[in-house]
């Protein structure tokens, strides 16, 4: 019972994490919608293509976080063809946005399956990947890589994270909190969302036993202000918080505890990082963990690879509002496709078995230092057991330990797989 409703809250609190804008798309006569406008280069590549898909929730309430990953991954797959392609062979890639609605998203899936005869889906950031999830796993369809935090990432060995997953991500906030100095997490949780009040159920036990003491709140997304919890939270000695809120929440809470003189360190999840708060006196000194790589640290030669392709592919994109972290995980997966594909050997005539068999061949993959190590054991879901830490300072964000991942001993590493065993 404990796992279930663990696993119940994952997908919803990502969800309200993410802000709202909006996503280029056309419409398909189904209903489904084909994203643009980056242009996929063939690199003049010829002969049959290797053809992956992805599904993305370009449109609908994450919009603001997501609404540009298929374009993204989109400029991966030039990055990849412009530079030989995948043993030689272009990339072909196909995708579709299911506007964060179960039944289109459903719907897609079938498409990608059954007309475009994907390998693969690379790099999805479908918020409702739950309504096709039993679908792709009963046709053998390995999802590799996108948003690391996804419910299925942890349950389903079909199912192939290129980043931290959510339980070591919470860890990973946790000891931040706790090497910064603090005494007391406090969490705020969105009162729009009922399965949201759950996030303090998880991360109670995990404050408890890093020594720290726990408080929690719980805040509407809509409120004129947040006066009365920063108060709270005040009163009760909290010195830092980790918001389970939307991202213009977060900002709006920051703002409204600093007007009460009230300046606790933050601890944002690293997975939805927004440009904006680098600059934000608010966040100054702020702290956070993250599932991959630091998305602005260019020291890290595969990032540096990230951010030269999107220059080249998407001139624009990092100078505006909607460039935050979600946008890496889009690549990320890309890259774990990419090293399955070269590990199996994959060419047009490969199945989709053979770029599993790909996957399983790979042992600590760190994509150049883009992931914590990844290996993905016989029948059951992979636990990257590290995660990525940084601080915002003097208008920046910054990686610790030099942009490499910090790694949970094997106790506590334990103690969490016998918290996420069956009951």
């Amino acid at each position: 019972m404990r796992k279930r409703r663990f696993l119940w809250c994952v997908a919803p609190i990502l969800a309200a994490a993410l802000a709202l804008t909006s996503c280029s798309a056309d419409s398909t006569s189904d209903g489904a919608k084909t994203v643009g406008p980056v242009k996929v280069s063939d690199g003049g590549l010829k002969g049959d293509p290797i053809v992956i898909g992805s599904i993305c929730s370009c449109t609908g309430p994450a919009a603001g976080s997501v609404g540009r990953s298929s374009d993204v991954l989109q400029a991966w797959a030039s990055w990849v063809n412009d530079r030989g392609g995948i043993n030689g062979h272009p990339v072909k890639l196909i995708t579709y946005d299911d506007q964060q609605n179960p039944t289109t998203a459903l719907a897609v899936a079938k498409k990608l399956v059954e007309e475009d005869k994907v390998v693969a889906i690379v790099g999805q950031t479908s918020l409702v990947s739950s309504s096709w999830q039993s679908y792709v796993d009963s046709k053998g369809i390995p999802v590799i890589g996108g948003q690391p935090v996804d419910a299925p990432f942890i349950t389903d060995p079909n199912f192939f994270a290129s980043g931290t997953t959510l339980p070591v991500l919470m860890l990973g906030e946790v000891a931040q909190a706790k090497k910064a100095g603090a005494k007391k997490l406090g969490v705020y949780y969105c009162a729009e969302i009922p399965v949201c009040e759950q996030l303090p159920q998880m991360v109670k036990p995990m404050a408890e036993q890093a020594g720290l003491g726990f408080a929690s709140e719980k805040v509407a997304i809509a409120a004129p202000n947040y006066i009365a919890p920063c108060l709270a939270f005040k009163e009760k000695g909290v010195d830092a918080v980790f918001p389970g809120v939307s991202v213009e929440a977060i900002s709006r809470i920051a703002a409204s505890c600093a007007q009460q003189g009230y300046k606790p360190i933050q601890a944002p999840t690293g997975v939805s990082l927004q440009k904006a708060w680098a600059t934000d006196p608010n966040f100054e000194g702020s702290i956070f963990a993250g599932s991959n790589a630091l998305y602005t640290d260019e020291s890290i030669p595969a990032i540096k690879d990230f951010n030269d392709a999107l220059a080249e592919y998407i001139p624009g994109l990092r100078d505006g509002a909607d460039f935050s972290s979600p946008l890496l995980w889009p690549w990320a997966g890309g890259q774990l496709f990419l090293a399955a594909a070269k590990a199996a050997g994959l060419s047009p005539s490969s199945t989709s078995a053979d770029v599993i068999k790909g996957l399983r061949a790979l042992r600590d993959e760190t994509l150049g230092g883009l992931a914590p190590p990844l290996t993905f054991p016989e029948g059951k879901p992979a636990f990257p057991m590290c995660y990525f830490t940084g601080n915002t300072k003097g208008g920046a964000f910054h990686s610790d330990n030099g942009g490499k991942p910090t790694c949970i001993d094997d106790a506590t590493a334990a103690a969490l797989m016998k918290a996420l065993a069956p009951s």
